[in-house]
């Protein structure tokens, strides 16, 4: 270092210029390294190049990246946490090619993670899902309607709704995300069931003979109150799932929004954009002397809607004839799918086929580089030869330096591989599929542990496998022991794919210990035998070397092959005041030991995980029988074990969003309470909500779907969905007895005229969500068990509304009449 300086030394002046005084003494050659004096014995100078090699080198490597088999340098690119993942990704990519063709020949840029691939195709699928819906909408409108004029007009409800929509969330800063197109995507078929209504009540008031303005006029009128109420009940379903904590309720919290802002939407337009296109271009059909074959398959449709029609009349009549039969059957039916729904698998959330792979690779502790290469090779010749759907295989391992070591494996023994799968459509197996595959493949393989998961995220956000029992106590000895007790006793569970302990074999150390008698004796300290001994072989930097605009670490320590051995330690010279030179050995003793173990603490409190990964079976009996196993294990006084994980998470979803759906169901008997100015009718309504569990239950069981937080979110929305129907029923129903029916005609009457608006919007909503509940593309397979919990609930609620909800309409109104009469016949006494 003392020959490698440039001093500024002074200043030169004379009466007509002044000079500033630079002494040169950095070096411009390795040969003035080599040159460079670093002692004097006995009159002779001796140079660098006398005890020393120089080599102008690289670094020793302790890290070994490769890209498909080859040699790699890994570049990460993170966006700022107010920036948008997709954009950020497409600029970059736009940069990379410009980069790339300034860059030396033969070195290529490739994408190995681009996590807006994911987000663009799942939006891509979200909106063919949307327009999809739109379709199906349209065919079933135009099939109950058989009036293209009128199916238009209900049908442009959506797309200005949509557009509408946009602006909201564009004010409220909201973004297009999945979360939030999938909400849209959810609400495709609610949004025209307004509409429906309002344009079903113009239509039959235009029939009956008034004038188109005013009929428009009148039905909109008198159904206004009816579809806001039920919008609102929609709406107050999904307030409390706004305060629900944990990942659910930020997973949940834009699609929510999202469908808030496009019912309300959706409202307004019903009441002001349908009446005003009704009242210019609703048209009667007209009759036509030649029949076309359209005009043929209407009458037909028509027809088939009649005897329906006449079909239900002759249902309903007999179900209000034979209330206990109705009641009891319904009653059974719907014990029956609470057996259904507890004996039902359960997972937090579905998984996603994100098209990534991530393996964690481990060794025993001490494994060298070169040795942990060997089994990287293998593991990668593996996944080349038996997964035909791979596109790109990102391997590392060894010691990660600086950020990157929180982001990948930080000992010679560990590594990770990033596998890049093409698109769900281009291959025939899931990334579970491959993931099964693999897992048993490497089983095979010596002295490898090889786990599905991404050690960076598990290092930055916690986690580990899909169950983690943790275990709390201060003795590390105890806490191992029940660790490996616990691991013996999971491993037998069906449905367990691995368990793995966060104990780490403790890595084989050479430990110096020091003579300090001897140390001191000699006039030197520990700190200088640290020092001299962590310069042989570790090495230290004595200087820089500036080439150009470069600078190099100019690094002193002992060659490879003088430090490679408990003798070569043993052996490193040591300087003493007196400037003799003695070995290490003549000052310590060098000995084979184990490092010390890592101690992982959570709140203060020293813990230890065992981490289980679940794979073809459900989380919900996986985690029950880890319950199980759990009290076979004598737990000391001064221990205690938890589950934590995705299964913690899970239950605690559970529990919020069942107070959710208890919330939702208050939230809904208040507005309709409101509206019907009556504590009664708002109590008939809320039966359609236990008949949709029904559905709900037999829908998932036939469609083979577990119980997740996805089908919860299904259920809440059901609430506020299935009492639209049974609103509009006794709305209609009171007004029918209000001009005089009898209780048993007015209940036939309003449902006969109410069977067809009842119908459209619940086909409207069901065959919407058909192509969210085939799961079918990027993130189909999330938003599918809501989409069939909707889907199954709210056929068999629309099917039971119309029977079921009629007939407790006349026995609560039957009870009641005769609770009145009691009272009057005691105040006439």
């Amino acid at each position: 270092q003392a020959n490698n300086l440039q001093l500024p030394s002074g200043w030169v002046d004379n009466k007509e210029q002044e000079f500033t005084l630079q002494t040169a003494g950095e070096y411009a050659s390795l040969e003035q390294i080599e040159n460079t004096s670093v002692a004097m014995i006995n009159g002779s100078v001796i140079r660098v190049r006398d005890v020393a090699t120089v080599v102008d080198g690289f670094a020793e490597q302790r890290q070994r990246v490769w890209n498909n088999g080859r040699p790699a340098v890994m570049l990460m690119v993170q966006k700022q946490s107010d920036a948008n993942t997709v954009a950020v990704a497409r600029e970059v990519t736009k940069r990379l090619k410009q980069i790339e063709s300034e860059l030396p020949r033969g070195v290529r840029l490739e994408t190995i993670i681009d996590l807006s691939t994911f987000i663009t195709r799942s939006m891509s699928n979200l909106g063919n899902t949307a327009i999809q819906a739109i379709g199906l909408t349209f065919l079933v409108l135009l099939f109950f309607l058989r009036n293209f004029r009128s199916s238009i007009i209900v049908a442009v409800s959506i797309p200005v709704s949509l557009i509408v929509t946009f602006a909201v969330m564009d004010q409220a800063e909201l973004t297009l995300n999945i979360i939030s197109m999938a909400g849209l995507a959810l609400a495709v078929g609610l949004l025209v069931d307004n509409s429906i209504v309002v344009l079903e009540s113009i239509f039959r008031h235009r029939e009956e003979g008034e004038e188109l303005r005013e009929a428009a006029n009148k039905g909109t009128g008198e159904v206004a109150m009816a579809i806001t109420a039920s919008t609102l009940t929609t709406l107050s379903v999904f307030v409390p799932v706004l305060f629900v904590p944990g990942i659910a309720g930020e997973l949940f919290n834009d699609m929510v929004v999202t469908i808030v802002f496009s019912l309300t939407v959706s409202l307004f337009v019903a009441l002001t954009l349908v009446p005003l296109l009704s009242s210019r271009f609703l048209q009667l059909k007209e009759k036509r002397q030649g029949k076309t074959i359209l005009t043929k398959t209407g009458d037909r449709i028509g027809g088939w809607l009649l005897n329906l029609q006449t079909f239900y009349s002759r249902v309903l009549k007999w179900a209000i004839h034979h209330r206990k039969t109705v009641l009891f059957s319904t009653l059974g039916l719907f014990i029956l799918a609470l057996i259904i729904l507890a004996n039902l698998g359960g997972e937090f959330l579905p998984q996603n086929d994100m098209g990534f792979i991530s393996i964690a690779v481990d060794r025993s502790a001490g494994t060298s580089l070169d040795a942990m290469e060997k089994s990287m090779h293998q593991i990668n010749t593996i996944i080349q030869e038996n997964v035909p759907e791979v596109e790109n295989i990102y391997t590392n391992f060894g010691q990660g330096e600086g950020i990157m070591a929180m982001f990948s494996s930080r000992r010679s023994s560990e590594g990770d591989i990033t596998i890049r799968l093409k698109k769900l459509s281009e291959r025939n197996r899931s990334m579970f599929e491959i993931q099964d595959d693999l897992r048993k493949r490497f089983e095979k393989l010596p002295d490898v542990d090889a786990r599905f998961e991404d050690r960076g995220n598990t290092a930055l956000f916690g986690g580990g496998g899909d169950i983690v029992v943790e275990i709390f106590g201060h003795d590390l000895n105890v806490a191992e022991a029940l660790a490996n007790q616990i691991e013996g006793k999971l491993k037998g569970i069906k449905g367990v794919a691995s368990v793995n302990t966060s104990i780490r074999e403790s890595a084989p150390e050479l430990r110096i210990n020091l003579d300090r008698q001897r140390i001191a004796d000699l006039g030197l300290s520990t700190s200088q035998i640290g020092q001299v001994v962590s310069s042989s072989v570790l090495g230290a930097v004595a200087t820089r070397f500036r080439d150009g605009g470069d600078e190099f670490d100019v690094r002193v320590q002992l060659s490879k092959e003088a430090r490679s051995s408990k003798t070569d330690v043993e052996n490193i010279l040591i300087m003493t005041p007196m400037g003799r030179q003695i070995p290490l050995r003549a000052l310590a003793n060098v000995e084979y030991t184990k490092a010390p173990k890592e101690i992982i603490r959570e709140d203060q409190e020293r813990m230890v995980s065992v981490n289980v990964d679940v794979s073809g079976r459900d989380l919900r009996s996986v985690t029950r029988d880890v319950q199980r196993k759990l009290k076979e294990v004598a737990i000391p006084n001064d221990f205690r074990v938890e589950i934590s994980g995705v299964a913690e998470e899970q239950q605690k979803s559970f529990v919020y969003l069942g107070l959710a759906i208890m919330v939702a169901i208050l939230l809904t008997y208040m507005v309709m309470a409101s509206q019907f100015e009556s504590l009664l009718d708002p109590f008939i309504i809320l039966f359609t909500i236990p008949l949709s569990l029904i559905g709900v239950a037999f829908a998932l069981l036939i469609t083979g779907t577990d119980l997740s937080v996805m089908a919860l979110i299904g259920i809440v929305m059901l609430v506020g969905i299935v009492v639209n129907n049974g609103i509009v029923l006794v709305d209609y129903t009171n007004k029918l007895r209000e001009r005089g029916r009898g209780l048993f005609e007015a209940i036939v009457e309003a449902g006969s005229v109410r069977m067809r608006p009842v119908l459209m919007t619940a086909l409207t909503t069901i065959l919407a969500m058909l192509p969210l509940a085939l799961g079918l593309g990027e993130s189909g397979e999330s938003w599918a068990p809501m989409a069939r919990s909707v889907m199954g609930g709210l056929t068999v609620a629309t099917a039971l509304t119309l029977i079921v909800v009629p007939v407790i309409y006349a026995v609560v109104e039957i009870l009641a009449g005769k609770i009145r009469r009691k009272f009057k016949a005691r105040a006439n006494e």
